[in-house]
């Protein structure tokens, strides 16, 4: 009883000190890694009292860290993918703050970059990005391992280079229309997608199958209410409430250029 104390007083107080540094924390679950919070990472606070209200309700709850404004990260998850491990072993990296996560992977933060963003296994089987709209486990409040704790480095152009590979030459014509079924295939793998999203990530997938679903109504493959309708169908499969699943469509077709 004393140890279980003595834990879920320092989860609280590692926490309490991650906002008192300006880092906005919110709960997570210790099995899943999944957030507590309705909004996941967009609840996020530097709030003590919210903070103490989190941890007194799920005092075993992990800490979760929104990446993006404060740093971006590049995930190894070396400890499950021997391509991640070999990949990292190989790998020329600046010294940087480094967390040792519970899987035995890396976790390196890098100062933010708007070019980084959210992937899964692009660069290599097995390492991950997050940037705006991600978020990452603070390890290191469960007694993890923290290499490098005082470098801070930026991220190396070649990630960035690896992280938007040059576009295929195009053997067509840029104005070549699709055809139905090729209008339709696009649109079964973005539904798939949406609807398969699991806890903690259906904001994010919703907001990028938006975003796909946006390029087709420029395009005129569908109608801008047909692609907010089959985004917000497709989230609500996966569990996503409907108002705000319609709130993250709309948030996309902004951001898709030349929408306003």
């Amino acid at each position: 009883m004393h140890d279980c104390t003595h834990k879920n007083t320092r989860m609280a107080h590692e926490a309490l000190t991650l906002a008192r540094q300006g880092l906005p924390v919110f709960p997570c679950r210790a099995d899943t890694k999944a957030p507590f919070t309705a909004h996941g990472f967009m609840d996020a606070t530097t709030d003590p009292d919210l903070i103490r209200e989190w941890w007194t309700r799920w005092p075993d709850a992990l800490i979760g860290v929104p990446s993006g404004i404060n740093f971006v990260v590049l995930d190894v998850d070396c400890g499950k993918h021997v391509t991640a491990m070999q990949w990292y072993g190989r790998a020329n990296f600046p010294l940087t703050r480094t967390h040792i996560t519970r899987s035995n992977g890396r976790h390196l933060l890098f100062k933010p970059d708007a070019r980084v963003g959210n992937s899964v296994s692009k660069i290599c089987r097995g390492v991950d990005t997050r940037g705006t709209g991600g978020y990452i486990i603070w390890w290191p409040a469960t007694g993890l391992q923290v290499l490098y704790e005082e470098a801070f480095a930026s991220v190396p152009e070649w990630i960035i280079k690896a992280l938007s590979p040059p576009p295929p030459t195009m053997l067509h014509s840029p104005r070549e229309v699709q055809t139905p079924a090729q209008t339709q295939a696009k649109l079964d793998g973005i539904i798939r997608t949406i609807a398969s999203a699991r806890e903690g990530e259906r904001n994010q997938l919703c907001f990028w199958g938006a975003c796909r679903l946006a390029e087709l109504a420029e395009q005129q493959a569908i109608t801008d209410d047909e692609a907010i309708n089959i985004a917000v169908e497709a989230a609500s499969r996966a569990g996503l409430p409907h108002a705000e699943a319609f709130k993250t469509a709309r948030s996309a077709f902004s951001n898709v250029a030349g929408r306003q």
